[in-house]
């Protein structure tokens, strides 16, 4: 028989709920959107599917959380953070590993680029404009190879 309940990384709404616990909506001067709300739960979900290292821990430490806390995605903001940092404190490496993965998929994704003022594509081929350089600290490093 096969277990009813998904896994943490198959439920959308459980999983968005913690990406905008992890880095909700907000920010000083300009307005930075919740990583739950900008459709990265499908990316942030294989990466750590396809992480053998940490993943089985990311996904137990979640599944610890949503047993612990069962409707946690209808919970209101302010009362996600205290049961965010008490799974932080019983599992603080695989939360750093989540961490990891949520932050490569949000600081990557166009809406977030742009809210940074940040052209919304990858750096390469296009790549960014860079100062001139000195011809002297070349010069300088050319000299020690010798």
């Amino acid at each position: 028989m096969s277990d009813p309940t998904p896994s943490p990384l198959r439920d959308a709404a459980f999983l968005s709920a913690v990406l905008d616990a992890l880095i909700p909506p907000g920010g000083r001067g300009k307005p930075m959107p919740g990583a739950g709300g900008i459709g990265i739960e499908s990316a942030v979900a294989e990466n750590i599917a396809a992480d053998a290292q940490a993943g089985p821990a990311i996904v137990a430490a979640l599944e610890a959380l949503r047993e612990r806390t069962p409707g946690f995605a209808s919970l209101s903001a302010a009362a996600w953070a205290p049961l965010i940092e008490a799974q932080v404190a019983l599992d603080p490496a695989s939360e750093r590993a989540l961490l990891r993965h949520v932050y490569l998929a949000y600081y990557q994704h166009p809406t977030v680029l742009e809210a940074l003022g940040e052209p919304p594509r990858p750096p390469f081929p296009e790549g960014f404009d860079i100062e001139p350089t000195d011809p002297e600290l070349l010069a300088a490093l050319r000299r020690r190879r010798n």
